[in-house]
Formats: C-alpha cells, structure tokens, sequence
C-alpha cells in the first residue's frame, strides 16, 4: 500500500508518493491555489498521470499545510466570534487582550460571562451554572449575528462538564449550524491563553469548511478510496474530521513535518535543522526524530497562546533571494542558539530553496549535510507522520504517596489515546513524560504532560 503526502506552502503545493518502506515512488509539484482544494487537485492528478493503479494502492492522503496559520495572520476570510466565559469571577481582561486592532475588527468578538465553573480539585464552584443566565447574555449580546461560538471554562482542563453544557444550550437557543468551539479540547491549563486559542480556532471555523470540506468529494473523483489526515504541530496526524473542527492545531505543522523528512532523508534522530524557502529560513533541532516543542508559550499575530508548537528561530528573508553575508551570519546564530555546548549536532539543510545557502554556509565543529529530495522534506515529513496522544492536566492527589501512580495513570491515557487514534497498540511509547509543579497551588496538585506515538494501522 501507497501514502500520498502532500503539502501546501504558500507557494507551491507539493506532493510525494510513498511506499510502505518509506521508499519514494513518485514526485509533483504545481503552484498553489488561492483555494488550497484546487492546487491539491491538480497535484494529485499529475501524481496518477504516472500510473492510474495507483489509484486503488493509495491507503492515506496526509496534508501539511500552513494555510489556516496564514489566514489569521492576515485576518481574512474569519468568522465572527462571540467568547462566552464561565467562572466565578469578572475578569477585567477582555479576551484577546493585546491582538492588533486589525484582526480583532475582522473577527468582530463579542463577549459574555456567566456563573459557574470548577474548583481545582474538580468540585463544582459556589455559584451555579444556569440556563435562564445564558439565554438572557446571549440575547442582551444579539448572539444571532455570531457565526461561531468559544465556550472558556474554570479549570476545563480538570472538568470539561460545564463547558459542554454550555454548548448544549447555545445551540438549542442559537441553531445547531453555527460551530463551537471549546477551550478543553484546545488548550492547556493557563485560562487566557487557553481562551486566545479557543476563539482563534473559532474565527476559522467558515474558513476550514470552505477549504476542507470538497476533499472527500476530490479523491472521490479521483476513484481514491483512501483515508483522510493532516499534520498537527508535533509533525503527527490529525484526522480529517479533527482538522474540521480543530484547524487551530494545523499551526506549525509545515515546519515539523520538514523536520521530520529531514531525519528520514539523512536518518538523522538529533541534529539541526534549516529549512530554507523564498519567504524565510527556519532553525530548530530533532529529538529522538521529532521536533523539540517549544516550552515558552507561542504568540501569533500578536496574540498569547499555550499551544504544543516546535520550537524555532525564525529569520525572514524579505524576498531576497541572494546569500550574502548578513544571512549567513544569522543562520549561524541561529543554529548556535540549539546547539549542545560540548558534543554539537550535525546541520541538516532542507527546503525548496536551500541549495544556495547550504553551499555557502560553513560550520567547522561538525557535519553539514543537504540531502537529496530536500525540496520534498515537507512532503516526506507529512507522509511518514505517525499517530499521537497527549494528555496535559492537572491530577488531584486524593492521599500522599501517590505521586507516581498518578504519572502511570497520565502515561496510561496518553498511550489509549494513541490508540483510540488509529495507532497500532504494539507500536505504541511514550515519547515525552514531564511533571510540572504547580508552586501557587496547594501540593496535592499535579500537572501532568505525557506525549505517546505510535505506527498507524
């Protein structure tokens, strides 16, 4: 069987056909479309042109793209947005505090807070979640002309029941059409950045339906029976209905997934790696095969967020094509900024447009490779993608003592959602376990972050 990555810069739309060796069978590239659908058409034409079995052979078409990122960051095309808050507390930060002026008129937020919420240890707070309250500030906000909804919960991440039922509600008084977004299946544990990610996720809800929502119907013309998936931040897979609802976590997908054609190209698990286009030069390093996720919190367009992103240095180019010394220079400090202080990594150079500088730059400590198909890296990233689960919450220490069955426990829930994913139970690890202590809470307060991957079946 055949997978088919495929991935859509802003640029170009580049496809790679796979076999299950991870062996290149075939190669196309087209410019992109201002649709995505159109250019991803045209690419998965040329890829059959060469052998129309193929056709019955191809088991997944896996997506990267940084189409949904683009948008936001350019404000177009985003649906308007009413955030409604559940705690026990007004806050006196509105949400989206700090976003450009630009994108806030575009997604035309308006927003609401009612009573409710959960206490850290899970514990329904004082003052009752009520119908009547919801009803009565969706209607003082004329939530009608709302095309999405963000439902922001206290706590969500420990108890998502008042989030859920808050949404239940919305869309018995609002109509069933309209999507919802909620902030416990997004974000992590801090409230306004998990709120920032709720609301922006929700702004691309038109956008996700209009792009996404023929390509069921593409492959289909194309007598492709095969399965559906994007790439998420962490370079794993996203299933096709996931990236309907959750488009949000496409963000950084590109990168990671060049990272990961990077290791496969050079079978290279930890090194450096700089991924070159017209636009901009992107560093970072490699893992154990996968790209180190950032442990500072992510802003986008000028906007806080908590979600999982890879960790880079990014350098824009501005159009100039030409390697002189300024981007030289600026790429090694970049690659010196992830380099280990004794044993440095080898530099991996991939990209579309890294050929010129990969022959130019000279680094004195260790190997510089540029392997070939490097124009493909991302492709090749996105067709290896493996399947993934996480869990980042926070656990309540009922007795003393329990400190480490509570980290089999998280381990436990990463490893089932891989599964329940699509991944092969066998092939199923941990990849990452990270306790973090929560200084300003009480000490019966765990805040676990477990990451498991797996081979799909």
């Amino acid at each position: 069987m055949l997978r088919l990555g495929i991935d859509v810069s802003g640029l170009h739309t580049d496809a790679v056909l796979m076999d299950e060796n991870a062996a290149i069978v075939a190669t196309a590239k087209v410019r992109t479309s201002p649709d995505m659908l159109s250019g991803i058409a045209e690419v998965l034409q040329a890829i059959l042109r060469e052998n129309k079995a193929w056709s019955s052979q191809i088991a997944d078409v896996i997506i990267g793209t940084d189409y949904f990122e683009n948008a936001l960051r350019e404000g177009k095309k985003l649906a308007k947005v009413c955030s409604i808050r559940i705690g026990q507390a007004k806050s006196m930060i509105p949400p989206l505090y700090g976003a450009p002026v630009r994108l806030q008129e575009a997604i035309g937020l308006s927003s609401c807070h009612v009573y409710g919420g959960h206490e850290l240890d899970g514990s329904v707070s004082l003052r009752q979640l009520t119908r009547a309250e919801v009803e009565r500030e969706l209607r003082d906000l004329d939530a009608g002309q709302a095309e999405a909804f963000a439902i922001t919960g206290t706590f969500s991440p420990v108890s998502h029941a008042h989030e859920i039922q808050v949404a239940e509600w919305v869309r018995e008084i609002c109509g069933e059409e309209r999507p919802v977004a909620l902030s416990h299946e997004l974000g992590s544990i801090g409230f306004l950045e998990r709120e920032n990610a709720t609301i922006l996720n929700a702004a691309l809800s038109k956008l996700t339906h209009d792009s996404l929502s023929g390509l069921r119907e593409l492959l289909d013309r194309q007598k492709l029976a095969a399965e559906i998936f994007l790439t998420q931040s962490d370079g794993s897979l996203l299933t096709y209905e996931s990236a309907l609802r959750h488009p949000i976590r496409t963000f950084g997908a590109r990168i990671s997934d060049s990272f990961r054609g990077a290791a496969l190209l050079t079978r290279m698990n930890d090194c450096i790696v700089v991924d070159v286009s017209r636009e901009k030069v992107c560093v970072g390093v490699l893992e154990g095969g996968f790209p180190k996720e950032s442990r500072r919190n992510q802003k986008l367009a000028g906007i806080r967020l908590n979600l999982q992103m890879p960790d880079t240095a990014l350098i824009v180019r501005d159009g100039h094509e030409a390697v002189d010394d300024d981007l030289l220079d600026a790429v090694y400090h970049a690659i010196q900024r992830f380099q280990p202080r004794f044993e440095p990594l080898p530099i991996v150079f991939v990209g579309q447009e890294s050929e010129a500088l990969a022959a130019f730059f000279k680094y004195p400590w260790s190997e510089v490779v540029h392997p070939p198909a490097y124009p493909h890296a991302s492709a090749i990233g996105a067709c290896i993608a493996p399947v993934s689960g996480s869990v980042d919450r926070i656990y309540w220490l009922v007795e003393e003592g329990k400190r480490e069955q509570i980290i089999e426990v998280a381990k436990a829930e990463a490893i089932q959602s891989a599964i329940q994913a699509g991944a092969v139970p066998e092939t199923v690890f941990v990849q990452s376990a990270e306790t973090i202590p929560l200084s300003y809470m009480p000490t019966r307060a765990l805040r676990m972050r477990v990451k498991a991957i797996g081979q799909r079946r």
